[in-house]
């Protein structure tokens, strides 16, 4: 893991400036490019994913995200109604995925076996190194996605596209899209 001072952090003291950026070796990197574009092919084929969700889908971004609820509320305006907008930031998003919600989802989804267990094995014993100062420290990880890592978005999509498929009262909607900076800080 390698720590990348957040920009506009630099002269903060705080350990929260840096956002840690992980270093997979390139074995691993093409197994989780190869698992999470099978998870992703299962999951596209079947249109198992919430047309709610903007953040990280093929042919969809931010902007779709905000054209879609500005639709909503026009519409929602022109009728006389009443519009509320609620706006939530998760922060340190990616480093609390929670593992088991994600397996859950791929349960859900019917995700074949072989890819599901190799899922569970890639959550299964992680740990964290950082060198400094000819020490190497030692974290084992028990939650969240790899920042840097290619899969760790498709994750958190998986994990959140239960809460997008709620069904809320008839004139509620609910919408997800997700930024990340390039250093992986805030979303």
């Amino acid at each position: 893991m390698i720590p990348i001072v957040k920009p506009g952090k630099e002269n903060s003291d705080e350990p929260s400036k840096f956002s840690p950026i992980s270093l997979l070796d390139v074995g691993g990197k093409v197994l989780e490019k190869l698992l999470i574009n099978r998870i992703n092919h299962q999951i596209y084929s079947h249109h198992l994913m919430s047309g709610n969700q903007y953040g990280f889908m093929p042919q969809k971004c931010t902007t779709d995200a905000a054209m879609a609820i500005k639709g909503f509320v026009q519409k929602a305006l022109a009728a006389g109604d009443i519009v509320v907008l609620i706006s939530l930031d998760v922060k340190g998003a990616f480093n609390a995925a929670f593992w088991p919600s994600i397996l859950n989802g791929l349960k859900d989804y019917n995700c074949s076996k072989n890819l599901y267990n190799l899922s569970k094995s890639y959550f299964s014993d992680r740990s964290a190194f950082i060198s400094s100062n000819n020490r190497v420290l030692r974290k084992t990880v028990t939650k969240g996605a790899p920042q840097g890592s290619c899969s760790g978005p498709r994750y958190w999509n998986i994990q959140y596209n239960s809460l997008l498929n709620t069904p809320f009262m008839k004139h509620t909607k609910s919408r997800s899209f997700c930024r990340r900076l390039n250093t992986g800080g805030k979303k």
